[in-house]
Parts: C-alpha cells; sequence; structure tokens
C-alpha cells in the first residue's frame, strides 16, 4: 500500500485551514502549523462570497460555514447620510448561481473550518522560518529550532509571508493611500434589518455596515491619509467618531455602540501582481500569493479557491511539480485580475474631488441592475475543474 504524501501548511488563517481540509479528503498526511498561540478569538467580520461557498460546497466543507454566519439578504450603496444610490442583486445572484453570499464573524469562520480538520492537525505557537529544497520534497525550519520534512509545503503566512519572501525575495508592499477601522459590536437599529449589508459612500471616506447575525454587526471604515502607514500606529475611538460626524444616524450608533478595545486599525496594502506562486515543493496561497485591497471583498474568497484548485490539481496529477505549475498556470490570471480590479474600484471609492464624486452617485444610479448582475457573476462564480 502506498504512503500517502505529507503536507505542512504555514499559517493557520482561511486559506492555509481551507488547504488542509482539502488535502486531507484526497488522501493527505497534513500538519497546520500557526505562529500565534490560538486560533484567532477577537476581531472582525468579513465576507464569504458565492464563489467561496461554491469551492467549500466541493470539498464539503461548506455548512458550518453557512450555519456560523448571515446571509447577505440586501445591498446598498448609499450617500454619506444615508440617502440611497442604488442596490446591489447579490441575493438573487447567489440564488442564481446556486450558493449564498455570507457575512460571518471572522473567529467563528475560523472554528468552523478548524473542527473539520482531523485531531492532532493543528499546533499553534510554532512559527515557520524558512525551508530548504530536498530531491524528494521540502524541510521545513521553525523558530524552536525544530525542522519537519514533507513532500509539500503551503505558505499561507499571510501578508508578511516568510515563505514568500524567501521564494521571491523582497516585493514592497503597495500603500493603498488610507487607513481603515475595523470592528464587531453588538447593534440593534430599524434601519439595519436581517442579513442587510451597506455602503455608505462620502469625499474620501467609506463605511461598510453588516449584519453577521446573533445581533452582532461588522463595521469598518476609510479615510484617505497623506501618511497611513504612520496613523495607523495609533488609535482612538473618537477620532472616529470626528471622521463620520453627520454621517447616516446608523453608522453614528454603530461606531458608539463599540468599545474602543475592540476597534482595530490598520493600513490597507497590496503588491504589484505576480506570476510565480511555486518553487520546486513549495507553493503560495492567499494573501501570500497575492494579497488585495478590500473593496471587492473577495481576499478571503479568493485564498478558499486557491485552496480548492491546489488540492484539486494534486489530487488528479502525480508528478508534484506539475500538479503545482498547473495550480498556477489558473490561479494567476484570475487572482491577479481581481488584484488590479479591487485596486481601480478602490481609487473610484476613494475619491475626494467633488466632481469625481458626483460621477461616482450618477454611474451608479444610472446603470442598470443587469450590467451590476453580469459584473458581479463573473467574479463571484466558481466552478471545480470537470
Amino acid at each position: 500500500m502506498t504512503e500517502p504524501r505529507k503536507a505542512i501548511v504555514a499559517g493557520a488563517g482561511i486559506g492555509g485551514l481551507t488547504a488542509a481540509i482539502a488535502l486531507q479528503r484526497a488522501g493527505w498526511q497534513v500538519k497546520v502549523f500557526e505562529a500565534a498561540p490560538t486560533l484567532r478569538t477577537s476581531g472582525s467580520g468579513l465576507s464569504v462570497m458565492a464563489n467561496a461557498m461554491a469551492a467549500l460546497h466541493s470539498i464539503d466543507a461548506h455548512v458550518p460555514v453557512e450555519q456560523a454566519g448571515q446571509v447577505i439578504q440586501q445591498f446598498f450603496f448609499k450617500k454619506h447620510n444615508g440617502d440611497p444610490i442604488t442596490s446591489m442583486p447579490i441575493h438573487a445572484i447567489g440564488e442564481q448561481l446556486g450558493h449564498p453570499n455570507i457575512n460571518i464573524q471572522r473567529p467563528l469562520l475560523l472554528r468552523a473550518l478548524a473542527r473539520q480538520l482531523t485531531p492532532d492537525t493543528l499546533t499553534t505557537g510554532l512559527r515557520c522560518v524558512g525551508y530548504a529544497h530536498r530531491p524528494d520534497g521540502v524541510e521545513v525550519s521553525f523558530e524552536d529550532g525544530s525542522t519537519h520534512q514533507a513532500d509539500l509545503l503551503i505558505g499561507a503566512d499571510g501578508l508578511n509571508s516568510v515563505i514568500r519572501q524567501q521564494m521571491l525575495g523582497e516585493t514592497p508592499t503597495r500603500p493603498s493611500g488610507y487607513i481603515a477601522w475595523l470592528a464587531l459590536t453588538p447593534l440593534s437599529h430599524p434601519v439595519m434589518t436581517e442579513g442587510y449589508v451597506a455602503h455608505y459612500w462620502g469625499r474620501g471616506k467609506r463605511f461598510g455596515l453588516c449584519d453577521v447575525g446573533d445581533g452582532q454587526a461588522y463595521w469598518w471604515g476609510t479615510c484617505n491619509h497623506d501618511n497611513a502607514a504612520q496613523a495607523a500606529l495609533s488609535i482612538s475611538k473618537q477620532e472616529v467618531l470626528g471622521a463620520y460626524a453627520g454621517w447616516a444616524p446608523e453608522v453614528i450608533a454603530a461606531i458608539e455602540a463599540t468599545p474602543e478595545s475592540a476597534i482595530l486599525k490598520m493600513h490597507a496594502r497590496d503588491r504589484e501582481p505576480v506570476e510565480q506562486f511555486c518553487e520546486g515543493h513549495v507553493v503560495l496561497l492567499g494573501d501570500a500569493a497575492h494579497p488585495m485591497l478590500p473593496s471587492l471583498g473577495q481576499g478571503a474568497a479568493q485564498a478558499i479557491e486557491d485552496a480548492v484548485v491546489l488540492a484539486e490539481h494534486l489530487a488528479r496529477i502525480p508528478d508534484l511539480r506539475s500538479a503545482l505549475a498547473q495550480y498556477q498556470a489558473r490561479r494567476h490570471p484570475r487572482v491577479n485580475g481581481i488584484v488590479n480590479a479591487a485596486r481601480f474600484m478602490s481609487g473610484i471609492e476613494q475619491a475626494e474631488s467633488r466632481l469625481l464624486c458626483w460621477l461616482r452617485e450618477w454611474y451608479f444610479r444610472l446603470t442598470p441592475q443587469s450590467s451590476f448582475r453580469k459584473k458581479n457573476v463573473d467574479i463571484l462564480s466558481f466552478k471545480p475543474i470537470a
């Protein structure tokens, strides 16, 4: 009987956990190593869009995620004061594609994925610091001085990936020009009905308000800043309230309901797209391969797609290097296109001039729903390898 192939996953984020599930269900032995002492137990929310749910469905991992989240029922674009601009047919698109679009608390998503791993798969508090190629695989080094050998190393270690740096060298991040606040909070407000999502647009500022179920709201705000990297180092709730003074009542209510300790602040960044996601028996996925700005809500979804497509190719193609090359060829046109589209959309959404904001508003008002549907279907579709 042939011994199962072995994989090491560096990073227990969304992409890393999904890759581990997919490979275990394809018969691999998998070990996941996470640098943090535990899986994240606090933090903000995110969207798991229909394409990601379709990918999870293809490995029978979707039900716990759907149960832990809230299906998006309505999606609005609004002016900063709450006046309507337009709506997006996101729920109808989900029904058309056969998979819902979900809002979920990040810790609940991680737990929903981690619970699907076989026992003793996950080791926390152990950081991967590098790798060495071997004729028959890879040797992975860890911060405590230990090493582990495997047939495959998956670099799912995020924006500041050690695996990426060794593979590709220094690839600097690209600044977005804005800071972002993120938070989860209990919220009851008449505007925020079940499955509610709204993006509020101002000049050089945005705010998102999302129902993630169980009486919890996920909100985020962005604000242009000349030195966003420096500005992200300090945080105060009063700063957020000041940034959105005069905005819609539900925006103010969400911020006021949030303890300052629950607000995260970050400098949104991405990287110039690359075409190399693999080297020898080492492969990148998710933010380690293609970090993107949040404007299309596809960061988590593309990491999930990566993981499922990688496992599909490894299951179908006996030669590992050929499988990785096929994974790279299939993924880089899609993910790099989304990286560029997210940056383009980010520029539109963060516009500051009165004229550009007026043009943006009227473009969205006048664009037919059928056009929005087509553009979103293209992004929100995922089909396993036939």
